[in-house]
């Protein structure tokens, strides 16, 4: 007996007609929510560098129709705007010195160029966590200690040495003020602290230092300037915070 091919029976008019109408809808609705998202920092003349909003036309869809009925039920809130497209932080990476018994010293650099992509990726975004400082203590109306005691409150701030590492100092809050001078986050002192215990305890190490190495993004600006870029734009700045020793 031979074989009849059976020839497939062609989809309806009104199924094509709505898998392709609901594809677009997924499809737009997805684009306006990348379109309506801020970006920047911008340059702006009379404000510094800003954000942007999206246009006027994508935040309305996005808020009244698409994102609330539709992408938020599935979970779909990212507006693929990732942290690598945030240029204006600093590039950032880490090296941990680590001291034996002995007294010989080990220098790791994260990330590691010889680890795999995922594990160097989480690396870099640990760099990146332990170089989000805080601004400097505003200027207002300092607290004057009883006479006889000393100003009890301290706040930890970045100090330059003269071997050009910015290291923690303990200060007052009134003489942070005056100085004017950045500090660190307090999670990025917790995973600093964290992560040179995992180290001592992985290399058998009785004591590690981590140094954070970080290079601001130049500005374009100077490209529109006469004259050559000063070499200060490229300078790279080294931070310490502190040594770690093993109980």
């Amino acid at each position: 007996m031979s074989s009849q091919s059976i020839t497939p029976r062609p989809l309806p008019l009104w199924l094509k007609a709505g898998a392709s109408a609901f594809a677009l809808w997924h499809l737009g609705a997805i684009a306006l929510l990348a379109i309506g998202a801020p970006s920047g920092p911008w340059m702006h003349p009379k404000f510094g560098y800003v954000q942007a909003d999206g246009p006027r036309f994508a935040a309305v869809v996005n808020n009244g129709l698409t994102y609330p009925i539709y992408l938020d039920p599935l979970r779909m809130s990212h507006n693929y705007h990732f942290e690598t497209n945030r240029l204006q932080q600093p590039g950032a990476y880490f090296e941990v010195h680590l001291k034996t018994e002995l007294g010989q010293v080990t220098t790791l650099k994260f990330p590691d160029d010889k680890a795999n992509p995922w594990v160097r990726h989480r690396q870099g975004v640990l760099a990146k966590a332990l170089a989000q400082d805080l601004p400097p203590m505003q200027r207002g109306t300092q607290k004057i200690a009883p006479i006889g005691q000393e100003e009890e409150k301290t706040v930890e701030i970045w100090e330059s040495q003269p071997d050009g590492t910015a290291r923690l100092v303990k200060v007052s809050e009134n003489k942070a003020q005056d100085m004017q001078a950045a500090r660190p986050a307090p999670m990025s002192k917790v995973l600093a602290q964290s992560y040179m215990k995992y180290l001592c305890r992985e290399h058998k190490a009785v004591s590690a230092e981590l140094i954070r190495v970080t290079q601001p993004q130049p500005i374009p600006t100077p490209l529109f300037l006469p004259g050559a870029i000063p070499a200060e734009d490229f300078n790279m700045f080294k931070n310490s915070f502190g040594e770690y020793r093993r109980e």
